[in-house]
């Protein structure tokens, strides 16, 4: 018996098998052709499959459920996931692309909510059992996972910015600048990633650090709006790269300790399992739903 997971990313596709145990059984990852097709992203899921199968030296009939996530809403009813990033095919037919490869029950998963599943069962969510979970990424996003399972409401998980905004953000506040700041001039957003903004920020820049002074204040407000109700233990902050989380996470505690809100002085930490967490955490979810 196993479980597989498949995270659809706007770089990579990658698979994790685990067994009913919750055992890490393999990983396996193919780049994402993001100027693809339909039948583009069918060949990455199915390589990245086959490879995650052939590491664990497993026959495809033992997979009992399958797990994909996105970055981006999903809607299970419809099997169809909604992803700004993932452009070339929106709404994807998740449900549709899964069973080409394995005939086997199929659920979806926004990405946030798969790196928190696998965050609590694998990595930094280990230690409590209601947490938060912020995402980096392509979009920004929230997640809250309870008892290791993902809570599903209207607002969770919830997205809280996009890198095009948080980028828009720092050209504009770039262009106010005297000359002494980031020159992006002549750069598409879509070349720029936000750790390239962030890490300016580390050096004191002080354009890069109103621009991610912007995006903390977004993400505190978007914690407390989406999760405080729920209590969590924790902020676990995932994404990005491990000095962006360490900066985030240090801005994010102080700004949630100036909201006065029930959840000020909770403890915000970084994630463990990097993007790891997110194929991982689908083949948990597809387990949870088997």
């Amino acid at each position: 018996m196993a479980f597989l997971g498949i995270d659809i990313g706007s770089v990579v596709t990658t698979a994790a098998l685990i067994d009913g145990g919750l055992h890490m059984l393999a990983l396996a990852n193919v780049p994402t052709r993001v100027d693809g097709t339909f039948e583009t992203t069918l060949d990455d899921v199915r390589a990245a499959t086959v490879k995650a199968l052939a590491q664990a030296d497993y026959p495809s009939d033992v997979v009992e459920g399958l797990c994909v996530s996105v970055p981006g809403i999903v809607d299970n009813e419809s099997g169809r996931a909604y992803c700004p990033a993932l452009e070339w095919i929106d709404p994807m037919p998740v449900r549709i692309i899964a069973r080409k490869q394995l005939r086997v029950p199929v659920v979806l998963a926004n990405d946030a909510q798969a790196t928190a599943v696998g965050e609590a069962h694998y990595g930094a969510g280990m230690s409590y059992d209601r947490f938060a979970l912020v995402r980096f990424g392509t979009l920004v996003e929230v997640a809250m996972v309870v008892n290791g399972v993902a809570v599903e409401n209207e607002t969770i998980p919830a997205q809280i910015a996009t890198e095009g905004e948080f980028l828009l953000e720092a050209h504009e506040l770039i262009g106010e600048d005297d000359g002494d700041g980031i020159d992006l001039s002549g750069v598409g957003l879509g070349r720029i990633r936000s750790s390239q903004v962030l890490e300016e920020a580390r050096r004191q820049n002080p354009v890069a650090m109103h621009a991610a002074e912007w995006l903390v204040d977004t993400v505190a407000a978007g914690i407390v709006s989406t999760t405080a109700e729920l209590a969590p233990e924790a902020v676990i902050i995932s994404g990005s790269t491990p000095r962006d989380r360490l900066y985030l996470a240090k801005r994010i505690t102080r700004k949630l300790a100036e909201t006065r809100s029930a959840i000020a002085g909770i403890p915000v930490e970084v994630a463990s399992l990097g993007d790891d967490a997110k194929p991982f955490g689908s083949a948990v979810i597809a387990m949870q739903n088997g």
